[in-house]
């Protein structure tokens, strides 16, 4: 097969993977991770869901065999991730620090970027929950760091300052699943809250009082498209991670 053929058809497979992963699902894992079992379309979107997973690692499997480079390695027997593992590894952590930690940071220190004058009272309400504005900041930007694991030394090897455990190999799936599951979380929820904003359903998104908030608040809107395209890169950055981790 032609490489350009080859490329084309890898590129169609992780299509077709993050539509089954992202889209087609709806918001499956945030209703899995709430306990909301009571919808009957719960068995086909997670059969979406799984051949989605399933397509994307025999993507991976695919991609790692057609590389025209072998992976390098470091002097600590550790591989050096590819250029664009490294990419979307470096989006898929600052995205929700720019995104969403930064004007979550502005709304808490009461300056309201991007919010209309109808939601400024909910802003102020919060104003006082010095905790509540810490964790909805400090969250993303840990997983930030967590994220870079997946292209760094400690994320193949145990660092020596872990005792115990130093020097041994992390195990793959304790990188990978967690990750991929807050993509799919993350990817999820703003895939389907951007159709809803695209298409202007969003009082059917939030039947209870949601779609007012956004109404003219565009700080809350912008959002939801960054949860979909974190997602996307986490989603991506585990990608990155399994191949280079692919031996």
């Amino acid at each position: 097969m032609r490489s350009h053929a080859r490329s084309a058809l890898l590129a169609a497979g992780w299509a077709v993977s993050a539509a089954l992963v992202l889209v087609a699902p709806g918001n499956l894992v945030m209703r899995l991770v709430f306990g909301k079992l009571d919808d009957p379309a719960l068995v086909s979107q997670s059969l979406l869901a799984a051949l989605g997973v399933l397509l994307a690692l025999a993507a991976v499997r695919f991609g790692t065999r057609i590389a025209s480079q072998p992976h390098e390695r470091r002097a600590d027997g550790t591989v050096r991730p590819a250029p664009w593992a490294r990419v979307v590894t470096w989006t898929a952590a600052g995205l929700p620090v720019l995104g969403f930690s930064i004007p979550h940071l502005l709304w808490g220190l009461g300056l309201p970027l991007g919010v209309a004058g109808g939601s400024r009272a909910g802003l102020a309400a919060l104003g006082g929950s010095a905790v509540f504005w810490a964790l909805l900041v400090a969250g993303p930007v840990i997983g930030g760091l967590l994220t870079l694991g997946l292209i760094s030394r400690w994320g193949q090897v145990v660092p020596g300052w872990v005792p115990f455990v130093r020097g041994r190999r992390v195990p793959r799936g304790l990188a990978v699943v967690p990750a991929a599951a807050v993509g799919m979380l993350v990817g999820q929820y703003g895939a389907m809250m951007t159709k809803c904003l695209a298409f202007g359903i969003t009082r059917t998104c939030a039947p209870r009082g949601g779609a007012e908030i956004l109404g003219g608040s565009w700080g809350f809107a912008a959002t939801y498209p960054v949860f979909l395209f974190w997602g996307v890169a986490l989603l991506a950055a585990t990608v990155g991670y399994l191949h280079t981790t692919e031996h």
